[in-house]
């Protein structure tokens, strides 16, 4: 047993038994011929040369045998199916038909029991082994068939059958001696043949297969059963037929298994074609319950993949139609913007749209909340009238739960229509509830995976902002021995439009600005990169602050989407006299301490972008403010003024005024951390939007 189990032990074995097959068969040739041609003697005449020969063919028919054997003996826990059957019935009856076909074109090549001449041998010997191979696998198969059912029974039933076969043999061999043998052999036959209806009863995996190849495998038991019979009835031709001829001479009275065992294959396919006959009326049902499964299968593999809305409700549709036997379909889904046809399979969306002006049609259509059967449109709408095209259909709510409210929301109606009255049966309508189903699942997967799809978008455009914005920011702060900055940004979860940087003047004193672009992600970060390339090309001509300001909203206004607009400051620090000037577009206001004093700093001005340059510029205000050692300029955006705790409540500028009071710092470094700190304490989470600081501590001695 472990031998047919390991699949590389039964490999070697068949190799084995196949070389030495071949071997055994050149041998016997060679024997013969040498014997039968070249001494021109009859094998018979010599006891010794005689019985040799049969143990050379006794040991070929092993080795042809052990390799059948061992081949089904792989296949022993496999089920029986339509593709193993029909390729087995094919290559036995293609091989018997071919062998029976050459043998009948072949020269007689024996006469009196001996080989004429050398291709007489080799052509008796081919066609004897030819039988026997086809023969044994045809009993191979039978056996293999048979066993499938596991049952003590058959087994009982099968060895039986080999019993009955080497009986039939032995008495074909003896029955020279007495007369009775032959009577036996032929009560051994009937017998036979009963023990194979007795132990084929039942082929339940016939009603499994479709219509289609039930036909196909009812052609070849046909073609199985005359070759079966013609190879049976062989041997009543006597040594006449080249068959008989050379299996006798191969074996003595060998002619007899072979034909037993075909008479037993013609049994099992008479039984194979009855079955499959009595199989054929239920086979509708059959081809309908697998277009069911094949159809629902290939809906779930097309929900579980990447198909849109629109290829899966196609596909819904297309198999709906063919396992109803429909004439058209189509799927309507409704929303608020109204009904939209999907899917519409041999008619057109404009004539779906067309049979709801009908109030009556419509209603069945759109506010049915149970699948609807119609077997006649003119009985059951009256008013409707007759239609060429509509004369009976299947209309299938598509139902959405509503978990939250713990509703049923009706989402569309999937319509099976036919050209007949009665086109469809209750049967189908429990299909088409299925495929309803699936569609309503499916559609609230599309849904799920639309959003989902957007989430990964907007993170990926989130990543993007982010990588540009780090980008856009200066990496080193310019401090002097008269100032000195610092400077942070934190971006939120949605990045938004936060900028700073550093800028130095045609007069060569340096500045800081900060922006706040509107908006938020990738279209945020990109007006950021602009106006960041605007900056380093006004810079280094502007005059001040105010000057800056005005170059920048000159260039781009008329250049920025609607309702788009960048809120800035800008401060700069001359350290000749001591002074920072300073200059506001509409952004938030800048805090300053002076001494022991803090103050709001909030020149007018309009956000860059609103405004034509004009109106800006007039607008546009500058301040100039004389500072001292330790005075301290901060910068914000809106982040930070507007940082909400647990109760939205924003922390605003007093705070921050109050922190900047009692702070007593000595770089600007310790500025931007304390700032954060009293924002930490505000509020613990996640901030909703960007937050930048830039902070400057002037230096040196008193102005």
């Amino acid at each position: 047993m472990n031998t047919v189990r390991d699949p590389l032990t039964s490999k070697n074995v068949r190799t084995v038994l196949l070389v030495a097959g071949i071997a055994l068969i050149v041998v016997r040739i060679v024997l013969q011929a040498l014997w039968s041609v070249v001494w021109y003697s009859e094998s018979s005449n010599n006891m010794l040369v005689d019985v040799l020969l049969n143990i050379v063919s006794d040991l070929i028919l092993v080795c042809i045998a052990g390799t059948i054997f061992y081949i089904y003996a792989e296949r022993k826990h496999h089920e029986v199916s339509y593709d193993s059957v029909a390729g087995s019935v094919a290559f036995y009856a293609v091989s018997a038909l071919a062998l029976l076909f050459v043998s009948a074109l072949v020269p007689a090549g024996i006469d009196g029991g001996r080989p004429i001449n050398v291709v007489g041998v080799i052509t008796s010997n081919l066609v004897a082994i030819g039988t026997f191979i086809i023969s044994l696998v045809l009993a191979g198969f039978i056996a293999h068939m048979l066993l499938s059912r596991r049952h003590m029974r058959t087994h009982i039933l099968l060895y039986m059958q080999v019993a009955v076969v080497i009986g039939i043999w032995g008495c074909t061999i003896v029955d020279a001696l007495w007369a009775g043998f032959a009577i036996l052999a032929f009560l051994l036959s009937i017998a036979g043949v009963v023990l194979m209806l007795m132990n084929m009863r039942r082929l339940n995996w016939l009603s499994s297969i479709s219509f289609d190849r039930k036909i196909r495998l009812l052609w070849l038991s046909v073609c199985g059963a005359f070759a079966s019979i013609v190879f049976a009835l062989t041997p009543s031709f006597g040594s006449e037929d080249y068959i008989t001829a050379s299996t006798d001479l191969f074996v003595h009275s060998g002619a007899a298994v072979p034909a037993i065992i075909n008479m037993f294959g013609f049994v099992f396919f008479v039984r194979l074609f009855i079955a499959i006959i009595g199989s054929l009326p239920n086979s509708g049902i059959v081809d309908r319950r697998s277009d069911e499964v094949e159809s629902l299968a290939g809906l779930t593999r097309l929900m579980t993949g990447t198909a849109t809305v629109e290829d899966l409700l196609k596909s819904v549709t297309g198999h709906a139609m063919r396992v109803c036997h429909a004439h058209g379909a189509w799927c309507e889904l409704y929303d608020e913007d109204g009904l939209h046809v999907i899917a519409a399979q041999m008619v057109h969306e404009d004539w779906v749209r067309s049979l709801h002006a009908n109030e009556a049609l419509h209603r069945m259509l759109t506010q049915s909340a149970k699948p609807i059967l119609v077997d006649s449109v003119e009985d059951a709408l009256p008013a409707y009238g007759r239609s060429v095209g509509l004369q009976s259909f299947v209309a299938i709510p598509l139902l959405r739960e509503n978990k939250r409210q713990k509703t049923t929301e009706r989402t569309g109606t999937l319509v099976m229509f036919s050209t007949v009255e009665f086109g469809f049966e209750s049967d189908d309508m429990r299909l088409l509830t299925a495929f309803g189903d699936t569609i309503s699942v499916a559609l609230e997967q599309a849904k799920l995976l639309e959003a989902a799809l957007a989430t990964e978008r907007l993170q990926k455009e989130v990543e993007v902002a982010r990588s540009i914005q780090s980008s856009l920011l200066p990496r080193n702060a310019p401090s002097t021995e008269s100032f000195d900055i610092d400077s942070v940004t934190i971006p939120a979860h949605d990045v938004g439009g936060d900028y700073y940087d550093y800028v130095c003047f045609s007069s060569g004193s340096h500045g800081a600005i900060i922006a706040d672009v509107s908006g938020k992600g990738v279209p945020a970060a990109l007006y950021m990169a602009t106006l960041k390339g605007v900056v380093l090309a006004e810079m280094r001509s502007a005059l001040g602050p105010a000057d800056l300001l005005r170059r920048v909203n000159t260039t781009l206004h008329g250049s920025m989407e609607r309702h788009t607009y960048i809120t800035m400051a800008c401060v700069e620090f001359d350290a000749t006299c001591r002074s920072l000037r300073l200059a506001r577009a509409g952004h938030t206001p800048t805090i300053l301490r002076r001494g022991d004093k803090t103050f709001v700093i909030t020149p007018g001005g309009f956000a860059i972008g609103i405004v034509s340059p004009e109106v800006f510029d007039a607008a546009l205000e500058e301040v100039v403010i004389a500072v001292e050692a330790g005075d301290i300029c901060l910068l914000t955006t809106d982040g930070v003024t507007e940082r909400r705790d647990a109760n939205l409540v924003e922390i605003g500028l007093a705070p921050i005024m109050d922190m900047l009071e009692a702070l007593k710092p000595t770089t600007a470094n310790e500025v931007v951390v304390s700032t954060m700190a009293l924002l930490e304490e505000h509020a613990g989470s996640e901030p909703h939007d960007d937050i930048t600081i830039v902070a400057l501590i002037v230096r040196g001695a008193n102005a």
